[in-house]
């Protein structure tokens, strides 16, 4: 190597790579919050609304992989805690993380885990890479399930199984933004591809 030469600094991209990650944080939580309260929001079982806060959840999670994923629900989980409206019907504060439908937002957790998994994912083509995306997603889902209806069966005093089962009218709702996920998260993955090397 000549002298007038350097070695590349295996921390340039490094640096570059974290503060675009917190800038995507950023940007998700901003998303969130349209999604929660700017989107109007209906309910096929009272108390528990339909909003497209599981599409922004599950994207957080493909695109900014399992670290920054979680690094974005503490962000939204600390800001909601402190006051900050970040969640449908801009609730905000302690007691929302044991209200009626706690249960659901403890499991975007699960759900973040599943979604961060499939950006490591990498098949051959298109449909394969995509049946393991929504592979992921649909556990992901099926745990946020498990989460909010043990707990609304918890407050309400009832059986596990039924409420579980009433949380199946959700599912189309949640499968299409998880499919809507992956078409954007397969785009932007490939524009990032090539704009940033890989």
């Amino acid at each position: 190597m000549s002298e007038g030469r350097r070695a590349p600094d295996p921390h340039r991209h490094l640096g570059r790579d974290t503060i675009r990650r917190m800038a995507l944080v950023g940007l998700f939580l901003a998303l969130f919050l349209v999604a929660s309260n700017a989107i109007p929001s209906f309910a096929l079982v009272p108390g528990v609304p339909v909003t497209l806060q599981v599409l922004v959840v599950i994207l957080a999670g493909a695109l900014l992989g399992l670290p920054w994923g979680l690094a974005f629900l503490g962000m939204l989980f600390l800001m909601t805690l402190v006051g900050i409206p970040m969640m449908s019907g801009f609730r905000s504060g302690p007691a929302f993380f044991v209200g009626p439908t706690a249960g659901f937002v403890w499991g975007w957790i699960p759900l973040v885990v599943a979604a961060g998994l499939s950006r490591g994912v990498r098949k051959l083509n298109a449909w394969k890479d995509g049946a393991w995306f929504l592979g992921l997603a649909l556990a992901g889902i099926l745990a946020d399930y498990a989460c909010g209806a043990a707990w609304l069966a918890h407050v309400g005093s009832k059986p596990f199984g039924p409420v579980m089962l009433s949380m199946g009218v959700f599912l189309p709702f949640d499968l299409a933004k998880a499919v809507l996920a992956w078409v954007v998260a397969r785009r932007v993955r490939s524009a990032e591809s090539k704009a940033w090397g890989g």
